[in-house]
Parts: C-alpha cells; structure tokens; sequence
C-alpha cells in the first residue's frame, strides 16, 4: 500500500488552513505543533487551535499568539516603522480586507532563510520548509524586478506566514505521503488592499505562484464581491509539492480526513481546506514480493582518500545502511571523482546524512525516496564437504522458491 494526499481547496488554500487541516484529521497534535517555534529560537510564542462551524460543518482552526514580540528581534534588522502610511495589511488566512494600522513591519528573505537554516527542526523540515520561503521569495522578488536576497515581505513577514510555512513542512513530513493530488486552486476575485496599494485578486505575487498551476472560479454560493481565498503562503506550499490535479479523489482506502477553517464565515458555503490521507494499492503490490521504501543519499567527492572512503563505508554500514557502494566517475575540471552512495530506511537516513556531512569531505548531498520490491529471505543450512555452509533463499510471498546463493565467506572456509 502506498499513501498519497488529497488536497482538496474547497475554499481555496492559506497556510493556516493547510495545517489546521492536519490537525483536525489527528495526523499532528497541537503539543507538536507548539514544538516548532521552540526549535526556532522563538519565545513566547503559542499555537492555539479550537473547532469551529464553517457551513454547519465542524473544522480546525489555528491561531498564533505572540506574547511578547521576540520573534522581531529574533529576526533580528529593526524594520519596523513607527510613521503614517497609505498602505493596508492583511496577515496571511484572513480571508478578509482589514482597516489601516498605523505600523508596518518588513522583514528580508534571508533573515528568514537563515532563522529556519540555523535552527533545531528535522532536517527535511527545514529543507522543505526553505524549499516554500523560497518559492514565495522568488515570486515576491520577480514582482518587484530585484535579486531575491534583496526582497522584503510585507504580509508574508508576519509570524503568522513564518510559523504556516515551517508547520506546513512538518505536517507533510510527519505524514511522508509519497504522492500529492490536488483540485484546481480558487484564487478569489473583485480587489484588494494590501501593503503595495489596491489590487485585483489574486494580487501580483500570488499571480506569479499561479503560472502553470490549475485554477477554478469563485464559487458563486460565496457572494463576496472581493473576498482573497488563497494566499501567496497556501499557494507556495501547493506549488512546493508540484501535485497532479484531479477533480475527484483518488481511489483506495481512506485512512484520516481533516478540514482547516479560514477566519472568515461564508455563510451557507464552507470556508475549508480539506485533505484526506488514501492508501492506494499500485500494480506491482499485486506481485507476490514485498514492498517497502527506503531512501537514497548520494555525493560526488574529489578531494578524499581511497583509505578514508573506505571506513566511511564501513563505519555507514555499522550505523545502520541498508547498503553503501562507490561509483567511479569524472567530475569538474577533469577530476577523478567517486560517487558515494548509501541506502538507508526513512526513520535514520537523516541521522547518516548528518554523520556524512561532518566526516566527510563533501560539502552537500543528495537524497530520494525509492519504493522497492523484494524477495521474501531466509537462511538455510547445507553440509558441504563436511562443513556447515549458510545459504541465503529467496522466495515469492506465497512461498516459491526462486534462488539460493552461498554465502561466501562460509563456502570459502568449507
């Protein structure tokens, strides 16, 4: 069985709603969650959820309560600005136009780039988590003509967008579903105001995030004449993830459904993001081996010895790799380069990827997630020559046998 999400944008997507959703289907707890903004370095910061009625449907909703603005110094840069402006704010997942505030906060790419770089989160969540700032950063920057290390986020620099985009990655982690499906985004419709003026919806980063995605139209039982359903953060998580559109569920075994609220009632149409976890049975689970899913991490090195390669992998093997190999190859500037490879389960490749980087060489890594069928194994033991000799069966998971290999070391001392 294979897990695949269904992220279904019953009223469009925003980052609060995507993990409320996981919250409400039980895949994540709200202690979890409270974890996060602990491994990044923030105090007195609390996630807070409650049930609502959205269409007399009960949902989750999430919110985030600062309680004493650490995260702005965490973040270091004063960029908050005390003077009136014209501008209007609209923290991410409201689904609503609010009133001007006489404060505006700004906050750079790289600031949060480096506070979720720099902190204790897993690191695939960190790495999925930067994968989504930065899809949203280069929309942002593009909109603006500059670098992305230049770019200064308005709405999206609220704690609120900062914690949606690392509890969104951890959320997707925890669940590791190997495929996403998802129905057409609704991005909203009418005008909006936001810190760069008044702007048709959906407003010119969330336009970027959209390029090549599916959409759909408002639905027209939501009767708001300007109302934002998705967010720049729901869209950049969506876009993250490169789904498969569908308009219908995928078929299988339902295993957790949730539905995510947005802030705002839209009276007899429900204001949810909803997924649902599906176990699918593929055609080659149909074949009488056994299935599981491991994880390939890969290097390419140029500067190491053949003796310090070689404990490497023995040491890989000693901490738990299914299994390490070398490949042999020509890298940059014509160098002679060995690609090092390790197969490791999904619950310790993280911790061989880390051992990797601080004793080796390399300065970075790669790694995929592979499913793989296999022979069904057992040990037997054969008298040759007078002498015990192991041999390693293989055999279909309704018992056929189909090979049988000595193991080499007993065959040489026979």
């Amino acid at each position: 069985m294979a897990k695949v999400l269904y992220l279904d944008n019953v009223a469009g997507v925003a980052g609060d709603m995507f993990t409320a959703a996981f919250l409400d289907a039980g895949l994540v707890s709200v202690g979890e969650l409270n974890e996060l903004p602990t491994a990044l370095g923030l105090s007195g910061v609390e996630i807070a959820a409650e049930k609502v009625l959205r269409a007399s449907v009960e949902a989750t909703r999430i919110s985030i309560v600062d309680g004493n603005g650490d995260w702005k110094r965490r973040l270091s840069g004063d960029h908050h600005h005390d003077h009136e402006h014209n501008g209007h704010t609209h923290p991410e997942n409201t689904n609503l136009i609010l009133d001007d505030h006489d404060e505006h906060w700004h906050v750079h790419y790289t600031e949060i780039d480096a506070a979720i770089r720099d902190s204790s989160l897993a690191l695939c969540v960190k790495e999925l988590a930067r994968k989504i700032l930065r899809t949203l950063g280069e929309a942002e920057a593009s909109v603006h003509g500059i670098a992305i290390e230049k770019a200064a986020f308005h709405e999206l620099g609220t704690l609120d967008s900062i914690l949606d985009i690392v509890m969104a990655a951890y959320c997707l982690e925890k669940v590791g579903a190997r495929d996403h499906f998802a129905t057409p985004i609704k991005p909203g419709r009418g005008r909006i105001k936001i810190a760069h003026g008044t702007h048709p919806v959906p407003p010119p980063a969330s336009l970027r995030l959209l390029t090549g995605l599916e959409t759909a139209v408002t639905p027209a039982a939501i009767t708001a004449e300007s109302i934002e359903l998705s967010t720049p953060t729901g869209i950049a998580i969506l876009r993250s993830l490169e789904p498969t559109f569908v308009f219908e569920m995928p078929a299988g075994q339902l295993v957790a459904s949730g539905r995510g609220s947005g802030t705002k009632d839209l009276g007899d149409y429900p204001n949810v993001f909803q997924i649902a976890l599906v176990e699918t049975t593929d055609s080659l689970n149909e074949l009488p081996y056994l299935t599981d899913s491991v994880v390939e991490i890969t290097c390419n090195i140029d500067d190491d010895t053949a003796e310090h390669l070689a404990w490497m992998c023995e040491t890989l093997l000693e901490l738990g790799a299914l299994d390490v190999w070398q490949t042999p190859g020509t890298g940059k500037k014509g160098r002679m380069m060995t690609c090092l490879s390790v197969l490791a389960k999904p619950s310790n490749y993280q911790s061989l990827a880390d051992w990797i980087l601080r004793n080796g060489t390399t300065f970075g890594i790669r790694y995929r997630s592979w499913d793989r069928l296999m022979l069904d194994r057992e040990i037997e033991t054969h008298t040759k020559n007078g002498r015990e000799v192991r041999y390693k069966i293989g055999r279909t998971t309704d018992g056929e046998k189909l090979k049988e290999k000595a193991e080499f070391d007993d065959w040489r001392s026979s």
